[in-house]
């Protein structure tokens, strides 16, 4: 994989160039050797006192790696020049439970120890992952725990709930006019002040609903009233389960309506009276599966989708269904930055420099997620789009097990293919294109392998 360079991020000022360099260094070594130990993938004893010394170094501001990030991502993405691309939000908890590290609080219960981070990521309205555009992450108060109870009484702004406001805030900022946005997120955003987004330049709205709210001029809640809307369509779809290697057969029932959602009561005076949405409802009717027993009714599909924006047709609402989907990717990410680059096994001594580490690993876990979406979007270009020539060529050798290599890099299809063969994809004709895991398994070695034929080469030389 082509590496980053210092030319890549204009914007990185944290105060020393050696800081810089030390940034980018740490970045392509992960990316390198996703799950490695900082030791290991330092490579020296001075390299790896550097790393950690970033790390706990007060002078390196969260806030300056975060404009690196932000702008690095914004550059990407209006580089691909996509009229309208996708922006994917969620919150995850990263779980320190076992690390004596200062400064860490409370996750989902007075147990669970760690960090909470919220990420955004941009991506095509095909689904190729384009660039990772914003990310904060923060600790909770081991003293604050149960303040839930109390969340009514709490300025929106004070809220935990305000990330997904500020988060897509700054997406907005980050990326002009001309280029669309549609924020796509899960239940937990949810939340009535955030609609007002679409009020914004060239921005929209997808977010799956959790509360059923009153609407103008019905009795009935929202999604009450949706119910005994009239039959859209009733579609057949093609469902992978979580592994995404199986498939099962489901019948879903859509059903779509515009609605005028009234202010809750709890929200905020200053908060407009309604907005102007249209509701989709997908709910999965019946499913089949050889051999499988048949799926619990909490296992089937049941969306309620709040969109500002217009659906006119049937092709519409679908197309926001299709484009829901997307927000997978997202859960992607997050399975390469804690099962890939191994986050979680980070053993720094306080939750601020967990925190830089966390921002400067999720750089490195989307370069080795998009290599593997990037194969499957475009399987007919050059290779060398991603990796380089030393790369390529070590990868043909110890594929077809010659000295031998072509003049012209091979496709990027065949490029990830291989590389998913390194790391123990077996390529067999049900088996699908290699995933996450075992590319980055056989990135790992690629890298390895690709640093000794440039060794040799150089002598040669």
């Amino acid at each position: 994989m082509q590496q980053v360079t210092i030319k890549d991020f204009p914007h990185l000022d944290l105060g020393d160039v050696r800081r810089n360099e030390r940034f980018v260094t740490i970045i392509n070594n992960v990316t390198a050797q996703p799950g490695a130990s900082i030791p290991r993938h330092s490579g020296s004893w001075y390299d790896t006192k550097a790393a950690y010394a970033f790390f706990k170094n007060e002078q390196v501001s969260l806030d300056e790696l975060k404009k690196a990030m932000q702008h690095y991502g914004a550059h990407q993405v209006m580089e691909a020049a996509h009229p309208s691309v996708l922006i994917i939000h969620d919150i995850s908890n990263i779980s320190y439970n076992d690390l004596q590290a200062q400064g860490l609080g409370y996750l989902d219960n007075k147990a669970g120890r760690g960090v909470l981070c919220y990420t955004s990521i941009a991506a095509t309205t095909t689904g190729m992952p384009l660039s990772l555009m914003y990310q904060h992450t923060w600790t909770r108060d081991p003293e604050e725990l149960g303040k839930a109870a109390k969340r009514k009484q709490v300025a929106f702004e004070d809220k935990e709930s305000f990330r997904w406001y500020e988060g897509m805030k700054q997406v907005n900022k980050l990326l002009d006019s001309s280029v669309h946005k549609l924020h796509i997120a899960d239940r937990e955003a949810d939340i009535y002040e955030l609609f007002f987004h679409a009020f914004e330049p060239a921005t929209d709205l997808l977010i799956r609903a959790r509360q059923n709210r009153s609407v103008k001029d019905d009795t009935l809640l929202l999604w009450d009233s949706i119910a005994r809307q009239p039959l859209a369509a009733a579609i057949t779809v093609e469902v992978p389960d979580k592994t995404g290697k199986k498939k099962r057969t489901a019948t879903l029932e859509v059903r779509y309506h515009p609605v005028e959602v009234l202010r809750p009561v709890t929200a905020r005076k200053g908060s407009y009276e309604s907005v102007t949405l249209t509701a989709i409802e997908v709910r999965e009717i019946s499913s089949s599966s050889s051999g499988d027993d048949p799926l619990a009714e909490e296992d089937l599909i049941h969306w309620k989708l709040l969109t500002t924006l217009s659906v006119n047709s049937l092709t519409e609402v679908l197309q926001c269904v299709k484009w829901y989907t997307c927000r997978w990717l997202i859960e992607r990410f997050h399975y390469v930055l804690k099962s890939g680059t191994k986050i979680e096994e980070l053993q720094l001594k306080s939750a601020q420099s967990l925190q830089k580490a966390i921002m400067v690993y999720s750089m490195a876990a989307f370069r080795v997620m998009q290599l593997v979406y990037a194969g499957r979007h475009y399987p007919g270009v050059s290779c060398e789009v991603v990796l380089t020539k030393a790369q390529w060529m070590t990868l043909y050798m110890l594929i077809h097990n010659s000295k031998q290599v072509p003049e012209e890099p091979p496709s990027l299809q065949d490029a990830v293919k291989w590389i998913g063969r390194l790391g123990g994809h077996l390529g067999r004709k049900g088996d699908g294109p290699p995933g996450l895991k075992t590319v980055w398994r056989g990135y790992q070695q690629l890298c390895a392998a690709a640093s000794v034929y440039e060794l040799i080469l150089n002598e040669k030389i």
